[in-house]
Parts: structure tokens; C-alpha cells; sequence
């Protein structure tokens, strides 16, 4: 009967080998302790019931409801042709089964809702780590070409959609190659320098008027941007964008 169960609910437990570890374990630990011989015959009773109770603890009371009702079907469909006990097994299966679609299900929703929220405080950390090093790394990922960075974490989703419209591009990448194609100096640009001005909730940079450390005009001219601190982070990108 223990065996039974353990076979039942091992598969629900993702094939783990851990709860046949732990009762494998059981039996060494009461043979090293000299106990087998006072139990008797509950030695692999003992050892059946850890694992039972390990595959337990890694499952849920839908995993349970659920194998015990395969195990009425089995047992139904072994008394054939009497089929009422199979028949009571089917009806279990199917209501310990959407039970357990339904919690596996809400699982997964709650694991996927977890990571989105830990890539989001991660994604607040990205960026700028002070407002004036926004203008350098967006200007040197775009002369190198990398959208990445500044599709994902140095772009507001509104200043995004902006900059994309600005070069009549489809989506992010293609704008950030299509900027990247008229870089002049693909390894000063990142240097240009914009008036910054301090404003009631961040920056605003004229990325119209990109110049180079001598005073010559820089290009392509960019935009406007105004940085921001990023939501739940320590970080800064660009909070809204406005074409030349």
C-alpha cells in the first residue's frame, strides 16, 4: 500500500529521486543504530512511510486528491467487470484533475508574476548611476550600434516611442541603426557634449546642439531628452524625448 502511494506520487513530484533518497536513508541510519532486528518487519514500513511523506511535502493537495484517485481507478479497473469503483475513480480523476490544472496553473501565474516584478527592480537598477552619464552611454551605444541598452534601459517607453518616430522607423533596433548609420565618429561621439539645465524633476538636455570638446558641431543631432530617475531604482535614463 505504501509502495502504491509512493508510486503514485512520484510523478507529481517532477520524478524527484530526494524523498527516495531520504527513505533509503532511513533504513541505513536504523540498521547503523541496531534497530532493524526490535522493529522487525516495519523496518521497510518505516522506510516506505519518509518516502511517502517526502514526496508529500514536495507536492500539494491536488497532487494528493489526484493520485488517490488514480489509484481508485486502478483499483476499479481491476475488478472488472464490476465497474462502479472504476467508475468512481473516473469521476475523481476528473474533478481532482481540473483541481489540479487549476492550482498548477495559478502557480505558474504567481512564478511568472515573481519574476516579472524581480526583472523590474533589476531594470531599475540599469542605467545611468548619476543623470549627467545618461547623454555619454546613450551616444556611445548608439555609435556602436547597440540597441540593447538603449531599447531596454535607457529609454522610457514614451521617450522610446518618440525616438522611433523620429527616424520613421519600425521599432527600436532599426532606429538605433538607422542613428548609427550618420554617426560622423563612431569613437568620439560618445564625447559630444549638450547644454544641460537642472529642472523641478530632473535634467533637460539639448542633444539639438551636440558639439565636440573644441566647440565644432557634432553629429547626427539627437533630440531633446529629460532625465529621470528611474521608478523603485538608484538610477537615471531618459525620461521623455523630443525631436529636433
Amino acid at each position: 500500500m505504501i509502495g502504491t502511494a509512493a508510486l503514485l506520487l512520484w510523478p507529481f513530484s517532477g520524478w524527484s529521486l530526494i524523498p527516495w533518497l531520504i527513505g533509503i536513508g532511513v533504513l541505513v541510519l536504523l540498521r547503523l543504530l541496531r534497530l532493524d532486528g526490535l522493529l522487525r518487519g516495519w523496518v521497510f514500513h518505516l522506510g516506505g512511510f519518509a518516502v511517502v511523506v517526502g514526496l508529500m511535502y514536495s507536492t500539494g493537495p491536488w497532487a494528493w486528491a489526484l493520485a488517490a484517485s488514480v489509484g481508485v481507478l486502478l483499483a476499479g479497473l481491476l475488478q472488472l467487470p464490476w465497474w462502479r469503483l472504476a467508475a468512481i475513480g473516473a469521476v475523481l480523476c476528473v474533478v481532482s484533475g481540473v483541481g489540479f490544472g487549476i492550482s498548477t496553473y495559478r502557480t505558474q501565474q504567481q512564478v511568472a508574476a515573481a519574476d516579472a516584478q524581480v526583472q523590474t527592480e533589476l531594470q531599475g537598477q540599469q542605467g545611468a548611476t548619476r543623470p549627467q552619464g545618461v547623454l555619454p552611454i546613450l551616444l556611445n551605444r548608439i555609435a556602436q550600434n547597440v540597441p540593447g541598452p538603449v531599447c531596454s534601459n535607457l529609454l522610457a517607453e514614451s521617450a522610446r516611442s518618440a525616438f522611433v518616430a523620429s527616424t520613421g522607423r519600425a521599432d527600436c533596433d532599426s532606429a538605433v541603426a538607422a542613428v548609427a548609420s550618420r554617426v560622423v565618429d563612431r569613437g568620439a561621439y560618445a564625447s559630444a557634449v549638450a547644454h544641460t539645465t537642472q529642472t523641478a524633476t530632473g535634467f533637460e538636455v539639448n542633444a539639438c546642439a551636440l558639439t565636440w570638446p573644441n566647440g565644432r558641431q557634432a553629429g547626427p543631432q539627437l533630440g531633446r531628452l529629460e532625465i529621470g530617475r528611474k521608478n523603485g531604482g538608484t538610477s537615471y535614463y531618459v525620461a521623455a524625448f523630443t525631436p529636433c
